[in-house]
């Protein structure tokens, strides 16, 4: 691995972690952290035009996602590539997995969710891929199984501890994510 690829992956292991840390602050009002969550969002997954705050709903329009507003106006990812796989339906999807340098998070839509239902896009949370070395977890595991962290539902047990996380690719095809926890 070549040290421009070290010095990168070094910068976003530290932004994650910074982002998880002000994101998950226990004493944060729940308004707070889907505002922070969504400014991490712009930061790291920005749109061409408007934030992920303003927006009122995500659709997968062939092998792109595309944001829209309350006004009807849209805009795309500035990096359409960040954008690599969804759950459910591509008019309204129920999970939006973008990437970022090999780092995966997720997007998860719940309109009758204890958050989602009170979000303008139904946003129930933002799952982050964590590095394994992060959490203490031996790197021999990183290719078999990843460290998921919830941002907005810090804390709180997950059914799905040890599922598999299972996508459609944005070209069509099975996109497989292996979970060991979901914090």
């Amino acid at each position: 691995m070549n040290m421009s690829i070290i010095k990168s992956n070094q910068i976003l292991n530290s932004l994650i972690a910074e982002e998880v840390f002000a994101v998950a602050q226990v004493n944060v009002t729940e308004h707070e952290k889907i505002a922070n969550a969504k400014q991490f969002l712009d930061r790291v997954f920005p749109l061409n035009s408007g934030s992920h705050q303003d927006v009122s709903s995500y659709v997968v329009y062939y092998q792109h996602l595309l944001a829209f507003f309350a006004d009807g106006s849209h805009s795309g990812l500035r990096q359409p590539k960040q954008f690599v796989a969804f759950g459910g339906t591509k008019d309204s999807p129920s999970a939006i997995v973008l990437q970022d340098q090999g780092c995966h998070v997720e997007l998860n839509f719940d309109r009758n969710g204890m958050i989602g239902a009170r979000d303008v896009a139904n946003l129930e949370d933002i799952q982050i891929e964590t590095p394994l070395n992060m959490v203490g977890i031996p790197e021999s595991r990183s290719a078999a199984s990843r460290h998921w962290l919830s941002l907005l539902h810090a804390g709180m047990p997950s059914a799905n501890d040890t599922q598999d996380k299972l996508f459609t690719g944005k070209d069509g095809s099975d996109y497989n994510l292996k979970s060991i926890v979901n914090l």
